[in-house]
């Protein structure tokens, strides 16, 4: 019943957000003066705040496979902003890995398997999920419970359509890769927009080849906003950004999208609209096997029941029976509850996705795919009911 299907392939639906960009302005010293030059920045990309304001989905009092993949599924925006950093992966465009993990006494075990990951990428993925994992409700509790469980996921980055750095290109794009870089130190500044749709930033450095870098960001008109800009800037002015050009001006555009939202952005340029709703669809997914892995042990604790009162009746009282089976419902109803806010999510993707190709044609694939996925969801839910139809029926009838 559960479908861990992969999102909307950016590459190609030529909606990457890897490279990102916009032209530098350098100026250096030629034979008969001054030369300016113009070079292409890569680079810019959006950062997931999810990263400063984790919260991992609340979980059954038991962990199991299903419960700890589902937390493997939501950690999935920390594993690709940790393959964001070159020193994370290899010189491949694509970094394909499988994540197996094992839960026992409270502690994490984590095995990285695959291509193009280096020994810190492997550090900084296992830490990412510790730490995510962590902030789940009575997480300490929950895990210190399980014993000997695993999970295993598999995730896929491709740099050349996902948010990453490229260092070495050019003094612009190395400057833009620092800031991009550094945003994970900069949560204390996105704190308005904690619970807030985020805006796009435009800023300009301009460095010499003495003294600090001049940073200005044009102030937005979103309140929210122009408190994290007056934030940033002096943040970015302390990055030890340099050129070995007389002048060098770099614009550089701050995006954003938010693991932490549930739900997508109101407003956004149509790239950030499309990419928030993949964050936010992943999570959704993510409930789901949850909310299935929280059935599946109320259906064993039920199935046990029955088996201990065929054996003997007197072992067994109607009330137990009456009880387990209430609980393997219950857990029908919110595994259905997970099923429907995931297609409403994608019911509310396709109006928007609609809008966007009314107005250029390039989205009418991703719409399409969308109500694919609508399609698929709506089959779950039809398959749900009739679990939860079978359950009922085999609850114990008292006259």
């Amino acid at each position: 019943m559960i479908h861990l299907r992969k999102a909307l392939p950016l590459l190609a639906l030529g909606l990457g957000l890897g490279c990102g960009g916009a032209s530098q302005t350098g100026q250096g010293a030629g034979p008969t003066g001054p030369v300016s030059t113009q070079q292409r920045i890569v680079n810019i990309n959006p950062v997931d705040l999810g990263v400063c304001f984790q919260q991992a989905p609340a979980l059954p009092e038991k962990i199991n496979s299903e419960v700890l993949t589902g937390l493997l599924v939501a950690a999935r925006p920390f594993v690709m902003e940790c393959l964001v950093d070159p020193k994370n992966r290899g010189p491949a465009d694509e970094t394909d890995l499988a994540l197996k993990t094992t839960l026992s006494g409270g502690k994490l075990a984590h095995a990285i398997t695959g291509q193009n990951i280096t020994p810190a990428g492997e550090q900084c993925i296992k830490a990412a999920v510790d730490k995510f994992t962590a902030t789940a409700p009575d997480w300490e509790k929950k895990a210190g419970a399980a014993s000997n469980v695993t999970a295993e996921v598999q995730y896929k980055h491709i740099a050349s359509v996902m948010p990453s750095v490229k260092m070495g290109v050019g003094e612009g794009s190395d400057v833009a890769g620092t800031i991009r870089l550094a945003q994970g130190s900069f949560c204390d500044c996105y704190a308005p927009w904690k619970s807030a749709d985020p805006v796009v930033l435009t800023a300009q450095v301009k460095l010499t080849q003495a003294g600090a870098p001049a940073v200005t960001i044009k102030p937005p008109t979103d309140p929210n906003g122009t408190q994290v800009a007056t934030c940033l800037q002096p943040k970015v002015a302390a990055l030890p950004l340099k050129t070995t050009s007389t002048e060098l001006t770099v614009p550089y555009t701050f995006m954003f999208l938010s693991s932490a939202k549930d739900g997508l952005f109101q407003g956004a340029p149509p790239p950030i609209a499309f990419a928030q709703y993949e964050l936010a669809r992943n999570q959704r997914l993510a409930a789901g096997v949850i909310a299935m892995g929280a059935r599946t042990q109320a259906a064993e604790a039920y199935d046990a029941l029955v088996n201990k009162y065929k054996k003997d009746t007197a072992s067994v009282t109607v009330e137990q029976l009456k009880n387990g089976c209430a609980a393997l419902t219950q857990a029908d109803d919110a595994y259905l509850a997970a099923l429907q806010k995931q297609l409403e999510l994608e019911q509310s993707a396709v109006a928007m996705f609609t809008d966007f190709a009314g107005k250029d044609a390039a989205w009418v694939p991703v719409k399409d795919a969308t109500q694919g996925n609508v399609d698929v969801t709506k089959k779950d839910i039809e398959n749900g009911k009739k679990f939860k139809e079978a359950d009922l029926a085999a609850c114990p009838k008292v006259k």
